[in-house]
């Protein structure tokens, strides 16, 4: 699904979420408090957006590794920004060594991940104690009507839209709003964080709710 979405991946979803995603990413991207000559890996990197964004904070001579199973999704990341790494792997066995990294991020990944367990322990492994573990990613608003309406986009509006370019678009699409849905709050994502060996948990929402911020620190 991800390698035939991937070159209308950036450009539909700053469209679904009227360009709030660029902000987004910025807020990821402060939240991993990196300095330069410091080493960062994206996670689930796909077009590598949030590795673009990393990139000028470890430089000079620091490092960016971006990692995503979709070879497609690493096509449009290379030409987007070659000064990134960018690494074909599973977030489930990370191709990396033991704690190479001062700061992990994953944007709109994590809910996909099949296993999220054995992703934060793979998170935990590559960073150095001190390091921090960024997660960006959308979650249920709080309001009833806000919950209401984001449930209307999501299930008619961005399949529709989506769709109306391209059919199979459409169905991935559904498939992003069903995986969204299904996302646990956001009091649930930092009990995960802290079963796998995390501390410092911290919860930012953004945009009313309808996106978070989760960090926390390798001890």
């Amino acid at each position: 699904m991800f390698d035939r979405i991937a070159p209308r991946y950036d450009r539909l979803n700053t469209l679904f979420s009227l360009d709030r995603d660029r902000g987004w990413r910025k807020r990821a991207a402060a939240a991993a408090r990196l300095e330069p000559g410091q080493t960062a890996v994206d996670l689930c990197t796909g077009t590598g957006k949030l590795a673009h964004e990393l990139l000028p904070r470890v430089q000079p001579g620091g490092q960016v590794i971006g990692v995503d199973f979709s070879l497609a999704m690493l096509e449009v990341a290379r030409a987007r920004e070659p000064a990134v790494r960018f690494l074909q792997g599973d977030v489930a066995a990370l191709p990396l060594p033991d704690a190479v990294a001062h700061a992990v991020t994953i944007a709109f990944g994590y809910r996909n991940l099949v296993d999220r367990a054995a992703g934060l322990r793979e998170m935990h492994r590559i960073l150095k104690p001190g390091g921090r573990v960024v997660i960006l990613e959308f979650t249920p608003p709080r309001s009833g009507r806000l919950l209401a309406a984001y449930r209307l986009y999501l299930e008619r509006v961005m399949p529709a839209v989506a769709g109306s370019l391209r059919r199979s678009d459409g169905e991935a699409y559904r498939y992003l709003a069903e995986s969204v849905q299904a996302f646990p709050a956001s009091a649930q994502v930092s009990a995960q964080l802290e079963a796998a060996g995390f501390s410092r948990v911290e919860s930012h929402p953004l945009t009313f709710g309808i996106a978070g911020v989760h960090a926390a620190i390798r001890p």
